[in-house]
């Protein structure tokens, strides 16, 4: 699988992310459900308190939550997964494109950026 190259911000795990390799987390460090919260994809594998690599934009991979058609938009769901946006979504809760389609539970490549994600808590 292809990975180029990201944006990348480091924030402490709030949790055991150890096995969370490839999922979305927020500023908080911990397992995200909704775009709103998303701050980025966690690259590395940190324990609870220690540093955690986030990628926020380029192209990166992550694993689907459902089946994901190439070259739709994505976005966040529940247990830090990536879905195809659908028409509730809007481009404002869209987090990336699909560069690969996928099954639910495979690592796919998409390009991204989580800084233009909604963030309807501020």
């Amino acid at each position: 699988m292809i990975k180029g190259k990201t944006e990348t911000v480091t924030v402490t795990a709030g949790q055991d992310l150890d096995t969370m390799q490839y999922k979305i987390i927020g500023v908080g460090g911990t397992i995200v459900a909704t775009a709103d919260l998303a701050l980025g994809v966690v690259s590395t594998k940190p324990k609870n308190g220690e540093h955690a690599t986030v990628e926020w934009a380029g192209h990166m991979k992550a694993y689907a939550g459902a089946a994901i058609v190439i070259a739709r938009g994505v976005t966040v769901t529940t247990s830090g997964y990536l879905i195809n946006v659908t028409s509730g979504d809007g481009v404002s809760g869209q987090v990336g494109m699909a560069l690969a389609a996928a099954n639910s539970g495979d690592l796919f490549n998409f390009v991204g950026n989580f800084a233009n994600a909604k963030n309807t808590l501020a």
